[in-house]
């Protein structure tokens, strides 16, 4: 008789299967909840997010640029290399009706969308865990026109949304009045800022890592409505300005996100066919002094300008741009272009996102619709 098999079971280090883990995807881990429950607690812990973030964001796999079509309520999502439609990607806004029916988005930081809805509530919510909340109302009357940014604090790790308001004082005279609601208060506070101007827009222009920034109008007295390039500090919570270069004035501008930058796009729109693009950056010299910088050009044939609408955003060097319900993509670096076609005259884009699946969570986060039951039934 063959002696008997003694069964061996495989043994790992903790540090070792956690690494393992931290580099699957969101949609795997939240089943893998379920193994058992010290899983369940590592993979629920901050900790485990930060790391499983660090390396989503090495991974070109688990990044998409969104575009958010107002016309559908919805997110479209590409792969930010072949800019193919991601098919299986599922923003879970169906679950999501608490929403609302009309929403907007203003901005994505480390997998986690920031939207605001037709009644002016402001949610923060993660598409990849369909966890979300919905933040207190803030400090200020917001019948007044307002803009909002979001973004991160990347030292104290604090989620931060800012709204930025423009009040009537007395004839002639206007003033800027600034709040921040910060995840890790849990509250609103109002900013001092002496500045006055007016945008053009609801949601901020630019986030990058730290900062988020406005194209802007100066709206104080004796200004001549010069446009300014307003920028909030997550860190310091300070609002400051710079000029556009002089001569730029007159040119189409957007800006973007370049290597985590602020980067300020300049068009020259008197040529029929073509758009030639100058990059600009933000720099300062070894007094702290703050001036522009001209980066590269480069140049797109884009057609008809006339039906050519508008630059959505520039996500990590591509460029996205609507033109007459279709998107086109532009890498700066390739030099590639692609035209994806979509909803034809419905597709109605307000911005282009980068995005990147996370487990990050923030305080006071509930699972949306039925992952709240099925959330019941796993703690059971």
């Amino acid at each position: 008789m063959a002696p008997k098999r003694r069964s061996q079971k495989l043994y790992l280090p903790e540090e070792v299967w956690v690494e393992i883990l931290s580099r699957l995807p969101v949609k795997t881990l939240l089943r893998f909840k379920c193994v058992c429950s010290q899983w369940r607690t590592i993979i629920s812990s901050p900790s485990f997010a930060s790391l499983h973030l660090s390396h989503s964001i090495s991974n070109p796999t688990r990044h998409s640029i969104l575009v958010f079509d107002q016309y559908e309520d919805q997110f479209m999502s590409f792969d930010p290399v072949t800019f193919s439609p991601i098919k299986n990607f599922n923003a879970g806004l169906d679950r999501a009706n608490c929403f609302g029916s009309e929403i907007m988005c203003v901005g994505s930081t480390n997998g986690v969308l920031c939207i605001i809805d037709e009644s002016g509530r402001i949610w923060l919510w993660n598409p990849s865990t369909r966890q979300y909340r919905k933040l207190p109302p803030g400090i200020n009357d917001r019948s007044t026109f307002l803009s909002m940014g979001f973004g991160r604090d990347p030292v104290s790790n604090d989620y931060k949304v800012v709204i930025i308001g423009f009040r009537y004082i007395r004839e002639g005279e206007h003033g800027t009045w600034v709040e921040v609601w910060s995840s890790n208060l849990e509250s609103w506070r109002e900013i001092k800022v002496d500045y006055c101007f007016r945008w053009g827009i609801s949601v901020c222009d630019v986030i990058v890592e730290g900062s988020v920034h406005w194209f802007v109008m100066d709206a104080s007295r004796g200004s001549r409505g010069r446009m300014l390039v307003a920028s909030f500090d997550m860190r310091t919570e300070e609002l400051g300005v710079i000029p556009l270069p002089e001569s730029k004035h007159n040119y189409i501008f957007s800006g973007f996100n370049w290597n985590e930058k602020f980067a300020l796009t300049t068009c020259d729109n008197h040529r029929k066919y073509r758009r030639i693009y100058q990059v600009w950056t933000i720099e300062r010299d070894s007094v702290g002094k703050e001036s522009w910088s001209k980066k590269f050009t480069f140049e797109l044939n884009v057609g008809s300008v006339a039906q050519c609408r508008s630059m959505l955003n520039a996500v990590n060097g591509k460029v996205v741009l609507d033109k007459s319900g279709k998107l086109i993509f532009y890498d700066v670096e390739t030099r590639k272009m692609k035209t994806v076609g979509t909803h034809e005259d419905e597709f109605f884009p307000l911005g282009a996102y980068s995005y990147v699946e996370s487990l990050v969570s923030i305080k006071g986060f509930n699972p949306l619709g039925e992952d709240a039951k099925e959330d019941v039934v796993n703690e059971n």
